[in-house]
């Protein structure tokens, strides 16, 4: 009887214990990381990049991991570090290392010139996955040189945060099956443009300027509209080749193309008011030369109207 009960209380003690060697054997090491700005340089719109140098660091107290030669910027086109060291104090190693990297960036121009950019940046450990090592992040000490200038942008704000990578195969890895997940960590800086009142207007004066002309041709006899009307489309169109020389064509409609189609549709009303009134003055009847009076005044203030309405609108809706 006593045998059987020993037997009995080894099974339990087994049970319970199994799972305490388990959590034992499977403990992952926790790294504090944390990274530094000292430029963010090169915004190139058209390639759709940006360079930046930053220094990063770890904190950690397992003294068997590394991160020398072990780390990737996953979304860079090329990338370098330099200046590493490694130090202990207070019984924690502290590693360091300065990274020069360009980074793919999709810009969205959407609202220029009221954009604002989220520049992020993605660095994963590529040799130890997470059932090893988890990153959390020192938001604390980690920023933006105070003394970093930017051109026609400004800093709003940086988010540091883990973002684990997980790829649909091991690497190679003989112990993990069908997937493996790195550490990994996201620095988000957030952008916004300024002046972008005056580059709206500086860029958009062309294509006001040519719907101006447009717009005179009310004014004028009938049988000298269409040479006023072909002029100013032929100016808005050259307008919008050079702004789309300066920012790249997207899949959706810029507030610059928007704003260039209701021109060449109010370019094409006023066209067809002016042809209308020409066939309707060439009658010579009383009753036409009213008609045509009264249609070149009535969408005069028509066009205009529609026309300033929808710019506000879509200016506005870009700019908030």
């Amino acid at each position: 009887m006593n045998i059987r009960l020993n037997a009995v209380y080894a099974v339990i003690m087994l049970f319970l214990i199994s799972p305490l060697c388990n959590n034992t054997s499977a403990q992952v090491d926790t790294c504090k990381v944390g990274i530094y700005f000292n430029s963010l340089t090169d915004f190139n719109i058209s390639d759709q990049s940006f360079s930046t140098d930053f220094w990063i660091w770890f904190n950690y107290k397992n003294d068997s991991l590394h991160f020398n030669d072990a780390l990737e910027i996953t979304n860079s086109k090329s990338s370098s570090f330099s200046n590493y060291a490694r130090m202990k104090k207070d019984g924690i190693n502290w590693d360091m290392m300065k990274f020069t990297a360009v980074v793919l960036e999709e810009w969205d121009v959407s609202a220029f010139p009221f954009d604002k950019q989220k520049l992020s940046l993605h660095i994963d450990h590529t040799i130890y996955d997470t059932k090893k090592l988890t990153f959390v992040t020192d938001n604390a000490g980690s920023s933006i040189d105070s003394n970093l200038s930017l051109s026609n942008w400004k800093i709003d704000s940086l988010a540091l945060y883990v973002s684990n990578q997980t790829y649909n195969t091991t690497f190679g890895d003989p112990v993990l099956k069908g997937s493996s997940t790195y550490p990994s960590v996201t620095a988000d800086i957030y952008l916004a443009r300024e002046n972008s009142w005056s580059t709206l207007f500086k860029m958009l004066t062309g294509v006001y300027v040519a719907f101006s002309i447009v717009l005179l041709a009310f004014f004028v006899k009938p049988s000298d509209r269409l040479g006023l009307c072909v002029g100013g489309l032929f100016a808005a169109v050259g307008n919008k080749y050079i702004i789309e020389s300066m920012i790249p064509s997207t899949v959706s409609n810029t507030l610059f193309d928007n704003i260039h189609n209701i021109t060449f549709i109010a370019i094409f009303v006023i066209l067809v008011v002016a042809v209308t009134s020409f066939r309707w003055n060439e009658t010579g009847k009383p009753e036409y030369l009213a008609k045509a009076k009264k249609l070149d005044r009535t969408s005069f203030y028509s066009v205009l109207l529609v026309y300033v309405l929808l710019n506000i609108v879509l200016i506005y809706r870009a700019a908030n």
